[in-house]
């Protein structure tokens, strides 16, 4: 007997299907891990496809492997051998080559995916808000222990026990700034001296918490010093938090996401500063909205947002929440406070 969320993965799925058709799309190419589980919501068999192809006649097909050879695999397990194909990220020239050979074009599709992973239905949104609940536990788990030389396995560890007792069973993959971290699967820690994995006093201690809590992805991050944070670093944590309000405050419905971007470049000003704004559906994030897009914000969007400020002497300060996009903007789930934490 089918559930309910298998019906409902297989009506937006149905639904996605008749927006390919509208833009003329034969089929949606899918690359990103974001991208391959919402197809793989209806389609368990295709766990571990690198490319999964999807058809607005409902075919479903996967390959694994080699980017270039999966790609062309899933087109032809499909049937699909003319047409526009919508591809949801840049592909290689490799891959564009092999799929023009083939007879195929490939056009962009970010924002109809973007867009479609974002939107939830009402029904959906409070099992958001319970995974973003168990991203402040982390925090309060990371906050209540943090000191001077501790190492950054124990810190993981009181992450991975607190959020588990709270009901959290898995986490998924941060793919955005992993590099040189440390960590489980339920958070991403850097800030650590990588020759000894412990705390230092003046280096920023920064981490993204990434639980999941059926099927539904939590998302927060923190900055924090374990001492009074000098000049630079202060300003760096200033800037962040202020830039990270006004990017929210431009989340308004009706209004481009990439408002926010814009708004955060704005307050920024003069930092070296990034941001991200991820849809957060199906169990991870999906790759950051680009900064042409056109999706607009409607209310029932559910969002990762991802900011950070570098400050001098290679430190800087990271945050990040979950928010839900309502009739009046942004509504924060995590609630983790959105600004550089000293603990001296």
């Amino acid at each position: 007997m089918a559930t309910a969320a298998t019906c409902q993965a297989g009506a937006r799925l149905d639904e996605l299907r008749v927006r390919l058709d509208k833009a003329g799309f034969t089929a949606l190419l899918l690359t990103s891990p974001a991208g391959c589980r919402y197809v793989r919501g209806s389609a368990p068999g295709l766990a571990d496809g690198t490319a999964v192809l999807l058809t607005t006649d409902g075919t479903v097909a996967s390959a694994t492997g080699d980017l270039t050879a999966a790609v062309t695999a899933a087109l032809s397990a499909a049937g699909v051998r003319a047409g526009v194909v919508g591809s949801e990220t840049d592909v290689p020239w490799e891959v564009l080559e092999q799929v023009s050979n083939a007879g195929v074009q490939l056009r962009p599709a970010a924002d109809l995916v973007f867009a479609e992973l974002a939107s939830c239905e009402p029904g959906e949104l409070p099992a958001f808000a319970a995974a973003a609940d168990l991203a402040s536990v982390g925090y309060t788990a990371v906050m209540d222990h943090l000191h001077v030389g501790m190492d950054v396995r124990e810190l993981s560890g009181n992450v991975d026990r607190s959020i588990r007792r709270a009901g959290g069973l898995l986490g998924w993959y941060d793919p955005y700034g992993a590099s040189g971290a440390a960590g489980s699967d339920l958070v991403t820690v850097r800030g650590h001296d990588p020759g000894t994995a412990r705390l230092t006093a003046a280096t920023p201690v920064r981490y993204v918490l990434h639980p999941l809590l059926d099927g539904a992805a939590g998302y927060a991050a923190a900055t924090a010093v374990l001492s009074k944070a000098d000049g630079p670093l202060r300003a760096a944590g200033d800037a962040c938090a202020a830039a990270t309000a006004a990017l929210l405050a431009a989340l308004r419905p009706g209004a481009p996401l990439r408002d926010g971007c814009a708004a955060f470049d704005r307050e920024a000003g003069e930092h070296l500063a990034t941001c991200r704004i991820v849809a957060l559906r199906d169990g991870g994030a999906s790759l950051p909205l680009l900064p042409d897009s056109t999706v607009i914000a409607q209310p029932g969007m559910v969002l990762g947002v991802r900011t950070e400020v570098v400050s001098p002497g290679r430190r800087s300060v990271e945050l990040a929440e979950t928010v839900v996009v309502t009739a009046s903007g942004a509504d924060p789930q995590a609630r983790t406070p959105l600004r550089l934490v000293e603990l001296y």
